[in-house]
């Protein structure tokens, strides 16, 4: 938030907090609000919690039946990215979330992938062998923010993480 110059003026917090916690809000010249007990209505943190539980719901449903479920948390740099895209900034209603903390998403540079789709991913060929296959199985975890156009895949044989620009669905 300090990095998008988006400074937190409130806190809204559930029934109870200790009176360090207080002070230190208090310290960085911010206001707290606690929400009625039992009432998770009137906290935005639970409904957003809410909202991201029924989004990896859905991406679960999608998921590819042989990828190993231990690969599952790694959805979720994914899944915070395409939720942020899609809600709006409470601030900024015009404008997604997302676009309001980091700025536009430039689908070209960053394309998405099916979460936990079973894919093909090139290897290249100072990678390897003459007589090697041309690709490895694995499963898609998501669009890398980090590289052009490139994709993190999940490769089975290695069972280690990769960075691919070239991927087949």
């Amino acid at each position: 938030m300090k990095r998008a110059k988006l400074g937190l003026r409130k806190h809204v917090l559930e029934n109870e907090i200790s009176k360090a916690y207080k002070a230190r809000i208090a310290l960085n010249r911010m206001t707290h609000e606690l929400v009625p007990p039992g009432n998770h209505r009137r906290n935005i943190a639970e409904r957003g919690i809410q909202t991201f539980k029924s989004h990896m719901i859905s991406i679960a449903n999608g998921v590819s039946d042989d990828c190993p479920i231990r690969l599952w948390c790694q959805f979720v740099p994914q899944a915070e990215l395409t939720l942020n895209l899609l809600r709006q900034s409470n601030i900024t209603p015009k404008i997604s979330a997302f676009a309001h903390v980091h700025g536009h998403h430039v689908y070209m540079r960053h394309p998405f992938a099916l979460i936990g789709c079973a894919v093909e991913i090139h290897v290249k060929p100072g990678v390897r062998g003459m007589w090697d296959m041309r690709s490895v199985s694995g499963f898609s975890l998501g669009t890398s923010l980090e590289h052009y156009r490139c994709y993190n895949v999940y490769v089975a044989s290695t069972r280690a993480t990769r960075i691919s620009d070239h991927v087949y669905f």
